[in-house]
């Protein structure tokens, strides 16, 4: 798939809470990307004149042409960032993609076990929305880790798909809960060893910042893991 640049119309904003907003980029009429779950593009931010582009996962299925939603953290002095805060819903601007390398194979013969934090989410929402609906079969767990058990990007919709796919197991641990959460307490790294005592027949892929990737790949060596079956993108 050629990379293109494409033009496209902010259709909606969607705040995610804890400084993290969704945001659906449509294409004009009659234009189509064709991607592969995991892949990104590069937006193209103007500034002073010039054109800052910015890498972000693509965080829909890839067979929903039409558009493309990515999900976007603030970054404190981040130039582009900001700047994707204060667009409004009918501003248009430019992207480029697809790109990247961190997608499933073809063949899919091993339960997937996704690991995540933060917007290191997109790529796995892609792909689980990928796989599930086209009749996946194996198992495919996610682990995901949020500080706030109030602010986790897209649970009502995890909540929905873990109800209407048994084989989609949805595992998502709080670092700071609050007092009603009843769900699993601490960080990723430390729910390896309890869901996933068997490596057999698994692969790991992980998204996020350097020190959490690091963190889950050395808990995962350690629990019988090998190195070919883990993958990983970092986002730092």
């Amino acid at each position: 798939m050629t990379p293109e640049y494409f033009d496209v119309t902010l259709r909606r904003i969607i705040d995610l809470g804890n400084e993290t907003r969704h945001f659906e980029l449509t294409f004009d009429p009659g234009t189509r990307i064709h991607f592969t779950a995991g892949q990104f593009v590069a937006v193209l931010c103007p500034k002073d004149g010039k054109l800052i582009r910015r890498a972000y996962s693509i965080a829909s299925p890839p067979e929903e042409k039409d558009h493309v939603e990515l999900i976007i953290k603030l970054v404190e002095g981040g130039v582009v960032t900001n700047w994707f805060w204060s667009l409004k819903e009918g501003d248009r601007f430019r992207v480029h993609g697809p790109f990247g390398k961190f997608v499933l194979p073809e063949q899919i013969d091993f339960d997937i076990v996704f690991v995540a934090t933060g917007t290191g989410i997109a790529p796995f929402r892609s792909m689980i929305r990928h796989l599930l609906p086209a009749g996946f079969n194996k198992w495919v767990w996610l682990l995901f880790g949020s500080r706030y058990d109030k602010m986790i990007p897209y649970h009502k919709e995890w909540v929905a798909l873990s109800r209407d796919y048994p084989n989609f197991i949805y595992i998502p641990t709080i670092s700071r809960p609050s007092a009603q959460w009843p769900g699993e307490v601490g960080y990723v790294q430390t729910k390896i060893e309890k869901f996933f005592p068997d490596p057999a027949g698994k692969r790991v892929y992980i998204c996020g910042l350097n020190d959490m990737i690091q963190a889950v790949q050395e808990v995962c060596l350690k629990q019988g893991f090998r190195t070919e079956q883990i993958s990983f993108e970092k986002y730092d």
